[in-house]
């Protein structure tokens, strides 16, 4: 299946999602990063894509449900990232 050239989900605009939602970088080991959202204190783990552009599908899902279980995204933000955008975070 060819990829799609609108898909948003990159790396750098994947952190960039994470800063405007609220969260710090905490740490960058190696190739993963981790960053923390003080006021729930959720932390999201990150690898670094090999090629440092491409969002890992297993990194999506798992920031996906990070995000959804501490009540930080809604349904129409997950909506989004289905459809390989990033919702616009207030």
């Amino acid at each position: 299946m060819p990829r799609d050239p609108r898909n948003e989900l990159t790396i750098d605009s994947l952190q960039a999602f994470l800063l405007r939602l609220g969260f710090e970088p905490l740490a960058k080991v190696n190739s993963s990063l981790a960053f923390l959202h003080s006021e729930s204190g959720t932390i999201i783990s990150l690898s670094v894509p090999s090629d440092g552009r491409t969002v890992r599908s297993a990194d999506l899902l798992s920031v996906l449900t990070r995000l959804d279980s501490a009540g930080l995204v809604n349904e129409a933000d997950i909506e989004q990232f289905r459809l390989g955008k990033l919702p616009i975070a207030s």
